[in-house]
């Protein structure tokens, strides 16, 4: 019996150990499959970030936030009330899509010293993950003190084929332009061909007054003369409007263009001789010309007296009161400054015209030179973000997504609500747009095959024609339709349709404003006009003459 007992007892000692053995063994499989797990996972959620940064619609495995200064608008940019520059259409479509989220470091319009306020924040070390920059003179310090990403890569893997395409509509010179020692170090808003500048004129007050339809700039200039010896509406008018700069080539309405034009001249435009060499357009003999002639004007009181002090948004009061009836500005005038001017005044009848040189030829110039640019922060982790965003805001939601909130913004929240302020179409996007409504409009081509955008003006334009004239639908069939087809039909010819890298004429800011008190002082008569002579060589001297020689 004892010794059976003692069997029975190393049997259980001999399972024990075993059992034990089998446990740790089991417990250390256990912990290798475990750890097998875990390295299978985090690969797996590796291969989910890097998909993510190197496609441009992949949304990340969890949200990234990024900081962002942010350029704004007046009015809060139109949005709806509830809306904010972080929870808007954009800033949702983006969570939505990408699961991505900016964080404003920075809130403040362009008029109100945007560029400052980002300069101070880069001094301060503070600069934030992305950001606009509008100077391109800015841009390259930045790029030269090595303080922002090269997104090469991130523009060949996120961009899709629809926006490298756009891009590509513009040749090789808008992409040359931010391509430093064969890095791309920015993403370039484009330039969209807007046509040309236009006369917006109140005509019913022409009609009243009983003046012909204007053609010439000489036909403007007695409409105005008329227009300043009237009172309508118990105002007094101050004349055509301008802003103090004069010239329109950031693509901002209240410019003398077409009076530049009609003696052949083009400030702030760099063109070829017929020899080959770079000439500066505001140092032209035409040009000279062209200021003496707005001398006149504004000692007739035909050009508003204060122009040299008036803000955009001074001005659109006044057209808003009743005391302007006439600006130089382009197809987009209704929808800003005149759509709150049709608001205010449904009756006004405010009509785009078309001004030739008198042989039926509009001439005009492409604003190429000046943009905006996004930059990326020297080190952050998701540079990409920049061409994501550009991805999916200008290409699937605009092209891919049938209907999405952003449709909502199109015709009457400004673009200053997008997180990115920059535009990205083909260069004749405009007359695209306009044609395409037109086909829908005239039944030879169906709505389904219109963009986000498209659609959402085809809306207000058959509204508009249904017989709702409000102020929307006014801005939308007006600038659409009526100014865009105006262009379109008209003979413009393009002085300058090869494209100019930007590097071939950035000024210092202390040429440009040279430039802006010089022509301020000669329009003014604080000078004469044989002072414009002084100023371009002033302005050779300070540098001028090297940007002709690049």
């Amino acid at each position: 019996m004892k010794n059976r007992h003692t069997r029975n007892a190393k049997f259980w000692r001999v399972t024990a150990v075993l059992l034990v053995i089998c446990a740790f063994a089991g417990g250390v499989y256990l912990q290798k499959i475990n750890e097998q797990r875990e390295k299978q996972e985090s690969l797996s959620q590796n291969r989910l970030w890097e998909k993510a940064a190197t496609s441009p619609m992949t949304a990340y495995p969890e949200e990234v936030l990024y900081t962002l200064g942010k350029m704004t608008g007046d009015n809060n940019s139109n949005m709806p009330e509830k809306d904010t520059y972080e929870n808007n259409a954009y800033t949702r479509y983006l969570k939505k899509k990408l699961n991505i989220q900016n964080q404003d470091v920075l809130e403040v319009t362009e008029d109100d010293n945007y560029d400052l306020m980002i300069r101070r924040m880069v001094m301060e070390g503070n600069m934030p993950d992305l950001m606009v920059v509008n100077d391109y003179d800015y841009l390259m310090k930045l790029i030269e003190n090595d303080m922002v990403e090269d997104l090469t890569d991130a523009y060949e893997n996120c961009a899709t084929p629809l926006i490298k395409s756009i891009y590509e509509s513009y040749g090789e010179g808008l992409l040359d332009s931010v391509t430093y020692d064969g890095e791309m170090k920015a993403i370039s808003s484009t330039q969209v061909y807007p046509g040309c500048s236009l006369l917006w004129l109140r005509d019913d007050w022409r009609k009243e007054l009983g003046l012909a339809v204007p053609q010439t700039i000489e036909d403007v200039e007695q409409i105005l003369l008329a227009f300043k010896e009237n009172e309508f509406d118990g105002q007094k008018n101050v004349g055509i409007v301008s802003t103090a700069g004069l010239v329109g080539q950031e693509n901002s309405n209240y410019s003398m263009d077409p009076v530049f034009e009609a003696f052949g001249a083009y400030p702030q435009v760099w063109l070829k001789d017929t020899s080959g060499n770079w000439q500066y357009g505001s140092t032209s003999s035409q040009t000279k010309d062209a200021l003496e002639y707005l001398n006149r004007w504004y000692q007739e009181g035909i050009l508003d007296e204060d122009y040299m002090m008036r803000t955009p948004t001074e001005i659109g009061n006044l057209i808003q009161n009743n005391q302007c009836g006439a600006f130089f500005g382009w197809w987009w005038a209704p929808n800003n400054p005149l759509k709150d001017a049709k608001a205010a005044n449904p009756d006004a009848e405010w009509v785009p015209y078309l001004l030739t040189d008198g042989n039926g030829t509009v001439n005009s110039y492409i604003p190429y030179q000046r943009t905006k640019y996004v930059v990326v922060r020297k080190g952050y982790e998701h540079p990409e973000l920049a061409v994501k965003i550009t991805s999916a805001l200008f290409d699937y939601a605009r092209y891919k997504d049938s209907t999405n909130e952003i449709e909502d913004y199109a015709t009457g929240v400004d673009i200053t609500a997008r997180p990115l302020v920059i535009n990205c179409d083909y260069s004749n996007a405009v007359f695209l747009t306009t044609n395409h409504l037109i086909s829908v409009l005239e039944g030879t081509q169906v709505s389904s095959r219109l963009n986000g955008l498209e659609r959402a003006y085809l809306t207000q334009c058959q509204s508009y024609l249904a017989g709702e004239k409000t102020a929307e639908t006014w801005a939308a069939y007006t600038s659409r339709i009526q100014a865009v087809g105006l262009i379109e039909k008209g003979n413009v010819n393009y002085i300058n349709e090869e494209y100019v890298q930007e590097t071939q004429g950035i000024q210092s800011r202390k040429l440009q404003d040279m430039e802006v008190l010089a022509f301020m002082k000669i329009v003014t008569g604080e000078e004469p006009i044989s002072y414009f002579d002084t100023f371009v060589e002033e302005w050779k001297l300070n540098g001028g003459e090297e940007l002709i020689e690049k």
